[in-house]
């Protein structure tokens, strides 16, 4: 596979003004130099820091991972670079990535199946299996109560699905099937795929919203419920035919969150829904562990969030640690909701003084933040 970089020549020529040669020396052919995709520009082309140098590149219909190695073919305005397969486990989570991608959407469709049985009959006329697999996915979600200790939301985070691996493989640690996530969502896909399947035109129409998968270099989108779901008392086929696209989405959301989630970087991708009032919420989450600094015995922890709650609009937010150090920043959608949020300001300070932290910074900002990375564009046009 060949990239070409559309801008080196500038930067290369620039250095060889100014007497500089070390550039051109390390872009002679046959060097190896490491790349790391940054987004795209306003033209469509490809950002990526090559070496320490930012360039464009022209890539379309390549697959390209987050980071990745080139080898020098030619030089010259616009030297050819021939990219380096990666490990077996790249190019399986990459694989991975290509699978899911089309087939994920956000929770809410299923969640809202799922809160409109809670008040509609037609759960009766389901089949035994069926019913008891949606009361294991529904003893799965957490209530807000649950998350509002440091404990609570540790276990909602371990439950939240994207550890049901990591727990299956510790024999000593009981099994999670009972109240994980993703348990619960394979539990309804095998009684989803025991039935008949449905007869073409049951379910009916839906409008759904798109949303963007948990990608490591996108920022955080919060994910509104879905517009309630009438249930007819006579349409169990067609409910059951939304379950089974509604339930295909959401493990394809789950696995993809996995597969962006890499703790030997020190970085986690997790998404918890929430019990709330007449239907479910989101709650999203990007966990991050720096490395630590010189003399530091730990590095800095940044946690990004995401939330949109109907009595509360959309919040976004982001926490750094760098202990005792902690710093608060939250945006929303409602300028009443800003007002809120900062009531909550002296509790908050008083709550970390007692866990032995010092708020360093506190601000809440009305309107959503414009979002500012972005993944591989080739790997976000595998979804179409």
């Amino acid at each position: 596979m060949i990239i070409q970089p559309t801008s080196l020549a500038a930067q290369l020529w620039a250095g060889a003004a100014a007497g500089t040669t070390a550039a051109v020396d390390a872009w002679r052919v046959g060097t190896l130099l490491s790349v790391r995709v940054m987004g795209q520009n306003d033209v469509g082309k490809l950002l990526l820091d090559i070496g320490g140098l930012t360039v464009e590149a022209d890539a379309a219909g390549t697959q390209l991972p987050q980071q990745f190695q080139v080898r020098v073919l030619t030089q010259g305005a616009q030297p050819q670079l021939e990219v380096l397969a990666g490990s077996l486990d790249e190019r399986v989570a990459m694989q991975g990535l290509r699978e899911r991608l089309p087939l994920q959407n956000g929770y809410a469709p299923l969640l809202g199946v799922l809160a409109a049985l809670a008040r509609s009959p037609t759960a009766r006329a389901l089949p035994a299996p069926l019913r008891a697999a949606l009361a294991t996915l529904e003893a799965s979600i957490n209530k807000p109560a649950d998350v509002s200790t440091p404990l609570g939301m540790k276990e909602a985070i371990a439950r939240s699905g994207s550890f049901l691996e990591a727990h299956l493989a510790q024999p000593d640690e009981p099994t999670p099937a009972a109240d994980d996530f993703k348990a619960a969502l394979l539990a309804l896909r095998r009684a989803l795929a025991d039935l008949p399947p449905a007869r073409p035109g049951l379910a009916p129409p839906r409008t759904l919203v798109d949303t963007p998968p948990p990608l490591a270099q996108r920022a955080l989108v919060a994910q509104p419920r879905a517009a309630e779901l009438a249930v007819a008392e006579d349409d169990a086929d067609g409910l059951i035919a939304n379950l089974r696209t509604d339930v295909r989405a959401a493990l394809s959301r789950v696995e993809i969150a996995q597969l962006e989630s890499h703790p030997q970087n020190g970085l986690w991708m997790v998404e918890i829904p929430l019990a709330g009032v007449r239907g479910y919420d989101v709650l999203q989450l990007r966990i991050e562990e720096g490395k630590p600094g010189p003399g530091e015995s730990e590095g800095a922890w940044t946690i990004g969030f995401a939330i949109d709650p109907p009595t509360l609009g959309a919040i976004q937010g982001e926490i750094h640690l760098r202990v005792p150090r902690v710093s608060v920043r939250l945006w929303a959608q409602h300028d009443t909701t800003v007002g809120r949020l900062e009531d909550g300001f002296l509790s908050l300070r008083h709550q970390l003084e007692k866990s032995g932290l010092q708020l360093d910074q506190f601000s809440c900002t009305h309107g959503l933040p414009a979002p500012t990375s972005a993944y591989s564009s080739v790997l976000l046009e595998a979804r179409a």
